[in-house]
């Protein structure tokens, strides 16, 4: 992404970095909190055990919402990194798939942000480095054991998701922070949630305009998310809705998103219900092919 950026005209590389300047990085004053209590509460092993059987029914979009509630008690009695985590994954989850007003899905994504610092600071070596330095890409360096990857990970998620729909100085204000985490994500376990970093690489060079879509940089990233998971639905879903429709390759559009919608969902049974809601997203994007791609 930067070597575009810099490939460019010098007067323009000082005007972008003079606007970029004044872009709004999301402050982390949650982690100058005090820590919660170490010890769960009497009821956090029945809660816990609530929230993961209503886990078990997302493909249900109301059984989804059950469930992020009840990760949120059974967070609040027993706030340690496994819950916190869970619970970030929650909002995520539902932000993402069952959310269809922009603010209620910002707001998901805003509280999803917020856990993923809170577990994060249960990190003493993160903690203290970003006490020391106030930067939290910094700290990140300090998070050194690979079971961080998914903490990193829900968090950089929930940011990316939240920052989609803030304005353009706040969406690159926080740019950087994300791809930092993401970039941390993929030194830490490469392969974490069914390729995640590899979609998100892939995704990355397609956003925004030219001269900053770097098309050949996406398409391996993609290929090899798709090569690590490819049950995972997702993979496809995003490869021709950014990809495809940027490089306006319609053969490869509908190839894709036909994968994804031929699938039977329940095959892969620990990832059924993200499925369901990606061959949902796919067949949409389908029935809409003549708006991305002009007839021929």
């Amino acid at each position: 992404m930067w070597r575009i950026f810099w490939n460019l005209p010098k007067p323009l590389i000082i005007i972008i970095a003079i606007l970029l300047s004044g872009c709004a990085g999301r402050q982390i004053a949650i982690l100058e909190r005090p820590l919660p209590p170490p010890k769960p509460a009497a009821n956090a092993a029945t809660l816990q055990k609530d929230a993961e059987n209503l886990w078990a029914q997302r493909s249900d979009p109301q059984k989804a919402r059950q469930a992020l509630d009840a990760f949120k008690r059974a967070y609040a009695v027993n706030p340690n990194r496994e819950m916190g985590t869970k619970l970030a994954r929650a909002y995520h989850f539902v932000g993402y798939y069952i959310e269809t007003d922009p603010d209620s899905q910002a707001a998901r994504f805003l509280r999803g942000v917020e856990t993923g610092e809170r577990v994060l600071s249960l990190d003493n070596d993160f903690r203290m480095k970003y006490l020391k330095t106030k930067d939290d890409k910094r700290a990140l360096n300090e998070v050194r054991d690979a079971s961080w990857a998914a903490a990193i990970y829900w968090t950089a998620a929930n940011l990316e998701q939240w920052t989609n729909a803030q304005g353009w100085r706040v969406r690159y204000g926080n740019k950087g922070r994300v791809e930092v985490y993401m970039t941390r994500v993929r030194e830490l376990d490469p392969n974490f949630y069914f390729g995640g970093v590899w979609r998100y690489f892939g995704t990355l060079p397609t956003q925004g305009r030219a001269p900053f879509v770097d098309l050949d940089n996406a398409k391996p990233h993609f290929e090899k998310a798709v090569a690590v998971a490819p049950d995972f639905l997702a993979n496809k879903r995003l490869y021709a809705e950014t990809y495809a429709v940027k490089k306006k390759d319609r053969a490869l559009f509908k190839k894709l998103l036909d994968e994804v919608a031929a699938v039977n969902p329940k095959q892969a049974e620990k990832i059924a219900p993200e499925n369901k809601y990606e061959q949902e997203m796919a067949r949409a994007l389908l029935a809409k092919i003549d708006e991305y791609f002009s007839k021929k």
